[in-house]
């Protein structure tokens, strides 16, 4: 598994031995195993304008992720879960 982010980043380890990654740079907040397999991901899908330099790009940063108990999220929220597929790494291509 190969992941970067060169700011507004961080991983925490998590009580079950998991690590909890946020990847902010990429709008990416994902869990892995000790053994390096995918729990969950989240890649955010809202994007806004932000200034590097004096350029204007529109962006899906994230700046922190922190770990809360399920039983936070108040009743009547909706969720929405469904399982990470595998990658096979020899198929799986970025596009250009």
């Amino acid at each position: 598994m190969s992941f970067h982010s060169s700011f507004i980043s961080s991983a925490r380890r998590l009580p079950n031995g998991n690590t909890l990654i946020d990847e902010g740079q990429n709008g990416r907040i994902f869990q892995v195993t000790p053994s390096g397999r995918i729990v969950w991901e989240y890649v955010s899908p809202y994007f806004g304008r932000t200034l590097i330099g004096s350029r204007e790009i529109r962006s899906n940063w994230v700046f922190r992720a922190l770990p809360v108990p399920y039983d936070w999220v108040p009743d009547g929220t909706m969720r929405s879960e469904r399982a990470v597929a595998e990658l096979d790494p020899a198929q799986f291509r970025v596009p250009s």
